[in-house]
Order: C-alpha cells, then sequence, then structure tokens
C-alpha cells in the first residue's frame, strides 16, 4: 500500500523523528510512504480566519499533489487532516467556489480534481491494513498493560467530515490497541479537549485542561496514556511537568504516540522508538 505523505508542520524540530518512527513501523504492514514534494503548511486553522479563498486554495493545492501522484493523501496531523478535510467538503459542496480556487490554482499550472482520498493513521491502519494484518505482524503482545487511550479533537469532529466512525463514541484507537494486546481503561477525560490550541491565547487554561485530561487517567491506575494526535502527544508529554505544577498535581504518566505502541508490538525496540526523547520517562514494560 502506497500514500502520498504529508507530514504538516508537526514533525519538525524536535519531532522529526516521527518521520522516521512511521517509515520504520509502516514497513511492518506493509505499507510506504511517499513525501510530496510540493506541499506547503494547511495553516492550521488560522488563515480561513483571513481569508477563506486563500485557506482553500492552499489546501487544494496540496490535495492536487496527491492526486497528481495517484496516490491517497496520508496525514498523521489530526489539524491537518481536520482542515483539509474541510477543505474538500466546502469544495465539493460548492461548485463556484471550486471553479474560483482552480482558477487560483491555474496560474502555477496545477489543477485540483476533487478525488482525492484523505486518510489519517487512525484508519490507516483499522482499515486500510485492517486489523487481522496487524494481528499477524504482533511478535510482541503487549500483555498486562494498562493503557488510556486518547483521541483528541481534530479527527473526532465535526462529525460529518470523517465519515468513518462515531465522532461521539469513536473505537478505532482501542480497536487497534487490543489487538496490540492491552487493556484498554476507560477514564472520565478521554473526550475532552486537552488545550494544545489554546496554549498561546491562554497558555494558564491550556495547562489547566492538560493536567485535568492526565489526571482523569491516572485516577484509573493506567500505565501509560496513548494518542493517535501528534499534537496532543506534544501537549501530553511536553507539557506535563508544568500541567501538573498549574493543577497541584504529582505524578509522571508516559505518554506515546500510538506508532510508537505499535512498533514496540511489533518487535521493535524502546532505542528504535526513540522512547528517550520524550519529556516523561517511559518507565514500563514494554
Amino acid at each position: 500500500m502506497h500514500y502520498a505523505f504529508y507530514s504538516g508542520c508537526c514533525f519538525q524540530g524536535a519531532d522529526a523523528r516521527f518521520f522516521e518512527i512511521l517509515e520504520q513501523v509502516f514497513d511492518k504492514v506493509d505499507v510506504k510512504l511517499h513525501l510530496m514534494p510540493e506541499a506547503v503548511c494547511c495553516g492550521a486553522g488560522v488563515i480561513e480566519e483571513r481569508s477563506e479563498l486563500t485557506s482553500l486554495a492552499i489546501n487544494a493545492r496540496n490535495m492536487a499533489g496527491a492526486e497528481k501522484m495517484g496516490l491517497p493523501f496520508y496525514t498523521p496531523c489530526s489539524t491537518c487532516y481536520n482542515v483539509i478535510s474541510n477543505c474538500q467538503k466546502r469544495l465539493q459542496e460548492d461548485p463556484k467556489l471550486f471553479e474560483q480556487v482552480n482558477e487560483i490554482l491555474a496560474e502555477d499550472g496545477i489543477e485540483y480534481k476533487g478525488d482525492c482520498k484523505l486518510t489519517h493513521t487512525l484508519w490507516m491502519l483499522a482499515q486500510d491494513v485492517g486489523l487481522t494484518k496487524l494481528r499477524e505482524r504482533i511478535t510482541n503482545p503487549l500483555n498486562g498493560l494498562r493503557v488510556g487511550s486518547y483521541y483528541g479533537c481534530h479527527t473526532r469532529n465535526p462529525s460529518d467530515i470523517q465519515n468513518y466512525e462515531s465522532s461521539d463514541n469513536p473505537t478505532s484507537l482501542e480497536d487497534i490497541l487490543e489487538v496490540l494486546g492491552v487493556e484498554v481503561v476507560d477514564y472520565d477525560t478521554r473526550d475532552d479537549c486537552c488545550g494544545y490550541h489554546l496554549t498561546w491565547p491562554n497558555k494558564d487554561l491550556s495547562l489547566k485542561m492538560t493536567g485535568s485530561v492526565l489526571g482523569g487517567a491516572q485516577k484509573q491506575n493506567v500505565d501509560l496514556m496513548v494518542t493517535s494526535c501528534p499534537l496532543c502527544f506534544k501537549n501530553l508529554d511536553g507539557a506535563q511537568t508544568k500541567a501538573l505544577a498549574a493543577t497541584k498535581q504529582d505524578f509522571q504518566l508516559p505518554v506515546l504516540f500510538l506508532p510508537e505502541l505499535v512498533g514496540l508490538a511489533c518487535g521493535m525496540s524502546p532505542q528504535d522508538m526513540k522512547l528517550d526523547w520524550h519529556a516523561v520517562p517511559v518507565h514500563v514494560r514494554l
């Protein structure tokens, strides 16, 4: 299975390691990623606040890149997925706007045809790869681990863009985790926002929201949390110390990005998955 790979901006700097991790993990399930050579930032919903047309043109251009490659469009970033999916839906619903966007793209010799298939890590693993094949590739089942699953907001909402599962009660992440052998533990802040995108306008509130999500999982005595969103991972792991100080809590809860846990279950080592890069040490049996 081959995909046009749109990394978004979240795999820059310290998190650039995740591109290598994704390649290793997806190789285990016969997935090949092909970087999109002319992709640009999706705007993260910020550009559209100033100009919807600019945001639509930018993301139609991104989708046109995947169409030109003849491959489905895969992004691991939930925010990128949300923004680009909304762009796709908006252009599908408004033929006049679709034509207007293509007039802009035509200045660079680009055409968006509108038949780009979008997918995210969750649905690639659960649907495209499939749970049966994933189970066949597990060589190190993670039995005995108590794990709290965390989706984040941007693959779940709004409910009319992802067309895969219920946004109120999604199950794809739990389905994948159960194949890995872990015990999935429910907790009352599972569906709350971690506050990542609130960091800039209101950092204090963002930290309280982060601490609340972590605290809800910790109350259920989980060994670790796993999220399918790399931005939620940045927040729940990277900002955890500050969040706990803001909420006057005292614990360290390991948080993993979903591909890391899949890689471990497929026989890769903690060193392969670069777990020593985590802000919160991962001191559990893996």
